[in-house]
């Protein structure tokens, strides 16, 4: 059995040798010296040209936050909610309503805080939470890092 298997190995190995002139030959092809090989393409930059009074105001913008110093004080944090639509309302209703104050919306997981106010002492913070406690009953006084004046 052995020598039959042998035998038989042998002669399919003669055979495909038989045919091998009639199979086609594809060489590799060879790189000229100049040509590289393609690469994947990089990301694609967006180029931004603002017109020049954009341009002013974004420098204008960026100075002012580079001058920004936080400081320690307080600001009323009138709601906390883990739905951001109902945070974006009360956010404009204050706005809207408090023009003077500033009004910052915070996400810590899970929620959405909103605050209002850059106090440096708090008895100017209770002083406006009075009337911030009449459209939100639940506001009150957290210390936090104000914009300094």
């Amino acid at each position: 059995m052995r020598y039959l298997l042998l035998l038989g190995s042998v002669g399919v190995l003669l055979g495909q040798e038989q045919w091998k002139a009639f199979r086609p030959n594809y060489p590799s092809p060879v790189l000229i010296s100049s040509e590289v090989p393609r690469r994947e393409p990089g990301p694609i930059q967006v180029q931004w040209k603002p017109s020049p009074s954009a341009q002013a105001l974004y420098e204008k913008v960026l100075q002012q936050n580079r001058t920004a110093v936080l400081v320690p004080g307080y600001r009323i944090q009138v709601v906390a909610t883990s739905v951001r639509a109902e945070a974006d309302s009360v956010r404009f209703f204050l706005l809207e309503n408090f023009p003077e104050q500033s009004v910052y919306m915070i996400y810590e997981v899970p929620l959405f805080k909103v605050r209002a106010g850059d106090f440096l002492e708090r008895r100017e913070a209770e002083m406006w939470l009075q009337r911030y406690k009449q459209a939100f009953p639940g506001a009150f006084i957290v210390p936090d890092k104000v914009m300094k004046p």
